[in-house]
């Protein structure tokens, strides 16, 4: 595994067209291979990569994913990730898509899929029938028409739908059946928190969602039996955990990156939640 001081958080192409970006994995060539293995960032948009053809392995969240041949693999906003490898004959096609093109529903869906779903396996001919969706909203992307915008949301909307149709049917039922106000609210919650975020106090939440912090802690308790407060401290230990795991960076300096003035006070934070130190957790997910 490479291991740097940085991770890179990368915008959507200036290419995207509406929030929407497509394009087939043929075009990688040797140096352009060589040139993503083993790059370990982050994108601010959901990545969706759909092989066809080989197989691409992909480190995620400290996860490894080996997507072969009729394959999904889904990275939600912000994951850190890596591709460790890809075969000389892989082949198939990737979906860039910002949050705001995906309906309220869908997004909740993809943003709360378990690990274990972010890589999904389909048969020969659903793939057919989604490469061939694929093909065309890329093909669309790349000419002049009076109804293209049209055109391309239709194909988009296939596509997605498509794709959310081969998690598991008992957890899409279960996300849309529970839509209920708290949950919807715990779900914007939920996405609001980032790297860049989680150092707010609940208030800064409920405002970006126009409702009060008592009314915020009410849904996120009764929907997820936690507080606001909770998943804030386990943003911040996650985010910390990414940085041991995929950066060199010293504890006192990942200590400073996380907003505290004291890192024997996150090291003592860190034992108490994880039952080790800083530099036993590297040392032990690095094996």
């Amino acid at each position: 595994m490479t291991n740097t001081n940085d991770i890179i958080t990368y915008s959507q192409s200036p290419k995207a067209l509406g929030g929407i970006y497509v394009k087939d994995h043929d075009h990688l060539g040797i140096k352009r291979k060589k040139s993503i293995i083993n790059h370990t960032h982050r994108d601010d948009y959901y990545v969706i990569s759909i092989i066809t053809d080989g197989q691409l392995v992909m480190d995620c969240e400290m996860e490894k994913f080996t997507a072969t041949q009729n394959s999904i693999l889904i990275v939600k906003p912000y994951q850190i990730h890596s591709i460790k490898s890809i075969s000389s004959d892989f082949k198939g096609y990737f979906l860039g898509i910002q949050e705001y093109r995906i309906p309220n529903e869908v997004n909740d869906l993809l943003y709360t899929l378990p690990e274990k779903q972010q890589l999904l396996s389909i048969t020969s001919k659903e793939m057919d029938l989604l490469s061939t969706t694929f093909e065309l909203m890329k093909k669309h992307m790349t000419i002049n028409s009076a109804h293209k915008m049209q055109i391309i949301n239709g194909l988009f909307s296939t596509a997605l739908y498509s794709i959310c149709s081969h998690t598991t049917s008992q957890h899409i039922t279960n996300q849309l059946a529970t839509s209920s106000q708290p949950t919807l609210i715990t779900g914007k919650f939920k996405r609001l928190i980032t790297h860049q975020t989680h150092l707010n106090l609940p208030s800064f939440f409920a405002n970006e969602l126009n409702i009060t912090t008592a009314h915020l802690n009410d849904c996120v308790k009764k929907t997820t039996g936690q507080t606001v407060t909770y998943w804030l401290k386990k943003s911040i230990l996650d985010e910390a955990k990414r940085l041991l795991y995929y950066t060199n960076k010293p504890v006192k300096e990942i200590a400073f990156t996380l907003g505290f003035e004291d890192h024997t006070y996150f090291s003592r934070m860190f034992k108490k939640l994880t039952y080790q130190t800083p530099l036993q957790f590297r040392d032990t997910v690095r094996v």
